[in-house]
């Protein structure tokens, strides 16, 4: 039988069944473990060849602790595509803040964007997500979002450099965000091996560069 509390003392609090309330810094590893493994794997496979059992080998977790974080491919998807957007930003922004305002911050836009692809070479996996994700109508806006944050910090760098009046910043900004994923793209098709890869996207950097600074310039 319960013994009940003397007077003036507090009855314990009821505790409650189920998860812990909120996050433990072992669940946040755990969940964070996971979603790297599943960008090696989407960037890796592509996100319709990706199993979750590819994603549960890979995390070195249980299937059970995967499905505690995730109860599908689709919301792992969505997951893996806010982690490395929000680091591929922040590497971006954090590289571009050390160059001045203007031309100089222009110029170090392209090569902070290579040298973020080749320290990570999952960060392949934004454009190919965002681009999935958008064919479905459940979760186009998450990849619309996501890739609207791009054009808005690439379009703020032009902004800096004093492009002229006829120049949409936002307009160019698409322009190169899409030419960049399109370069791309192609070259991981063409190319041979990991170094050739980095090599011609070196060079069509270079290139991209020269178009973008002739535009602003001229």
């Amino acid at each position: 039988m319960a013994t009940r509390p003397a007077e003036g003392e507090k009855a314990p609090a009821a505790r409650r069944a189920g998860r812990p309330p909120g996050p433990t810094a072992q669940g946040e590893a755990s969940r964070a473990q996971l979603i790297d493994a599943a960008a090696a794997v989407f960037a890796r496979l592509g996100y319709d060849r990706a199993r979750m059992s590819d994603i549960v080998q890979a995390s070195g977790l249980s299937k059970g602790a995967v499905y505690f974080y995730f109860d599908s491919k689709e919301s792992l998807a969505v997951a893996v595509l806010a982690s490395r957007q929000e680091q591929w930003i922040t590497g971006v922004a954090e590289i571009l803040d050390a160059a001045q305002p203007g031309l100089p911050r222009l110029r170090a836009l392209l090569p902070a964007m290579l040298t973020l692809l080749r320290q990570d070479p999952d960060a392949w996996v934004i454009s190919r997500l965002s681009q999935t994700l958008a064919e479905d109508d459940a979760t186009r806006e998450v990849a619309a979002a996501s890739t609207r944050r791009w054009i808005d910090l690439v379009a703020e760098v032009i902004s800096s450099a004093d492009p002229p009046e006829e120049t949409d910043p936002k307009d160019l900004a698409r322009v190169v965000v899409g030419a960049f994923d399109g370069v791309k793209a192609l070259i991981a098709i063409v190319g041979e091996d990991a170094a050739s890869v980095q090599e011609e996207l070196a060079r069509a950097g270079a290139l991209l560069e020269r178009m973008l600074i002739a535009t602003i310039s001229r």
